[in-house]
């Protein structure tokens, strides 16, 4: 199997590597290398005692967390995947079936149906198709990935996945990253939580929704990823992207943030900045750290970025506008070891975010 280099974005194409399988590992959270010794001094009359230096402890690395991923899904995961293969032939008749069914009963609607509500019910039938189409694909994936991704994530030590969402809809609205968070209604699907270089990491996948029916508009779909900082902030400072921004700012007045005007133009162009501490948000968002955030959003392959800086954490969230951490396509094998690359790719770029800010090392923004 190949997985990508990480010397690009996941949303382009990418230099490739190959690593041979290996026999399974137990991952441990470092890795050692050999002691190394210098040989004794030998003198005439007495040699003195062989000094070993300590041993040296490697951080984990993106780079072990590939090999390890590969090692792991090869020996381990690709294996006890054949047994679903026979039940998503029979998810994937029975969603075509339903298609079928729904499509032709929404077209004798539209030829031989007159009245007010023949127009909702095609539209009715429509749906329906492709209601039945998702619910089976996504009971699916949530069958095999209740069996397979807790196995997966042993490939990185100290990380889990969870349906409970760690950034907590709690957490969402007191940072203020997504817009009029607390009036949407709430979906969460993909959890992971556990430590990078001694980092807390928490990442929630989630969808926010406002209105009903056709009404309804998708505030935002992605991720939104806590990192815990090693400093806490005097304030909120909030960046928000320009195609995300709600003009109603009432939210953000009534907890005292305050527009910030920055004076790179092209910055202003795409973001707005709220801040309690003006001093404090011109000092965090530097022209290093603008870099960071447009590589996580080239990465995620996302329409727009936003951020918050609260209490003790960083708070990035991705608007994607799709489904993550997606495996079990009805329409391709349950093998299928593309669904596992992109996996990787978009899990990976999670961890480079401790990287970028490299807060393992205690340093600033």
């Amino acid at each position: 199997m190949t997985i990508p280099s990480l010397g690009g974005n996941g949303g382009n194409s990418l230099n490739k590597i190959h690593i041979n399988p290996v026999p399974e590992i137990n991952p441990a959270l470092q890795i050692q290398q050999s002691d190394v010794s210098p040989a004794p001094v030998v003198q005439q009359e007495q040699a003195p005692p062989v000094v070993e230096q300590n041993s040296v402890k490697k951080e984990y690395s993106i780079e072990q967390f590939r090999a390890d991923y590969e090692n792991m899904l090869v020996n381990r995961i690709l294996p006890e995947l054949a047994q679903y293969e026979d039940e998503r032939k029979k998810r994937l008749a029975g969603a075509v079936a339903g298609a079928i069914i729904c499509g032709i009963a929404a077209l004798l609607v539209l030829l031989f149906v007159d009245g007010k509500g023949s127009g909702d019910l095609f539209w009715g039938l429509i749906a329906a198709a492709f209601g039945i189409w998702y619910w089976l694909k996504k009971s699916f994936e949530k069958k095999v990935k209740q069996k397979v991704l807790p196995v997966l994530m042993r490939a990185i030590p100290g990380f889990y996945w969870q349906q409970t969402p760690p950034v907590t809809e709690k957490d969402i609205s007191a940072c203020k990253i997504i817009p009029v968070a607390d009036k949407c209604r709430k979906t969460f699907d993909d959890c992971f939580i556990g430590d990078y270089r001694k980092v807390p990491v928490a990442i929630s996948e989630c969808e926010y929704e406002i209105g009903n029916g056709n009404n309804s508009t998708t505030v935002f779909q992605g991720v939104v990823i806590r990192i815990k900082m090693n400093k806490e902030f005097e304030g909120t400072t909030l960046i928000r992207a320009k195609k995300a921004y709600n003009k109603d700012k009432k939210d953000l007045e009534k907890i005292g943030l305050k527009e910030v005007k920055l004076e790179d133009t092209e910055f202003n162009k795409q973001y707005v900045v709220f801040a309690h501490d003006q001093i404090e948000s011109r000092y965090l968002i530097t022209t290093a750290f603008m870099e960071r955030l447009k590589r996580i959003q080239l990465a995620f392959n996302a329409k727009h970025i936003s951020c918050s800086f609260y209490g003790d954490s960083v708070y990035i969230a991705p608007h994607t506008g799709k489904d993550l951490f997606s495996l079990c396509s009805l329409v391709k094998p349950v093998d299928n070891q593309e669904q596992f690359i992109v996996l990787f790719e978009e899990f990976v770029s999670i961890l480079e975010l401790v990287d970028h800010f490299k807060l393992d090392k205690k340093l600033g923004l």
